[in-house]
């Protein structure tokens, strides 16, 4: 009840004593409703912008036309509005780059236009990623219909597990050590 510490310090004591009691209910019932009041308001201020959204990102996949592929979570969801946001910048190699940032990937985005090709190359993260459904879907709303799009993942290769002996790498099967590197 931080309103009530606030009434305290601006009434005189006297409106706060024992012979006032039903003065002293009525300041705490405002200050509880101040409290949620201000709550009510900070809830409404983080509602405004896409980090903080809660309750609110079905407006804001409404109004971007998302259609949710794969079960998110409100982090995952929170990235797909936020690339959304982004696509308004057409789908240069740039634009694609800062859409897929919004998920949190490092990529390389390599034209080739002889064979009308657009591929994007995982930069920072081993194997395919977990939401690549919601990826492949949003990327083909944003590059023309007239373009193939090709993906490269990155995995382990062989010589960076040499470093490392078998017994650092004991209890692990090979299909651990596409994506990890021993520690």
């Amino acid at each position: 009840m931080a309103f009530l510490d606030f009434f305290k310090n601006i009434l005189p004591i006297s409106f706060l004593s024992n012979s006032f009691q039903n003065s002293t209910g009525m300041y705490k019932s405002l200050a509880r409703q101040f409290d949620d009041l201000k709550a009510a308001i900070l809830d409404g201020c983080d509602q405004l912008f896409i980090d903080t959204a809660t309750w609110s990102l079905p407006i804001y996949e409404a109004e971007f036309a998302i259609q949710l592929v794969d079960q998110s979570n409100t982090a995952a969801r929170r990235n797909n509005v936020m690339a959304m946001s982004r696509g308004g910048l057409g789908a240069t190699p740039a634009a694609i780059k800062s859409i897929l940032q919004a998920y949190g990937y490092s990529t390389n985005i390599v034209e080739s236009f002889g064979t009308y090709t657009v591929t994007i190359q995982f930069v920072d993260t081993r194997g395919i990623p977990s939401n690549i459904n919601d990826l492949q879907a949003l990327m083909y709303r944003f590059i023309p219909g007239h373009l193939n799009l090709t993906w490269q993942f990155i995995y382990t290769i062989h010589y960076e597990l040499e470093p490392f002996t078998h017994a650092q790498m004991e209890g692990r099967t090979y299909a651990y050590y596409e994506t990890q590197l021993p520690t």
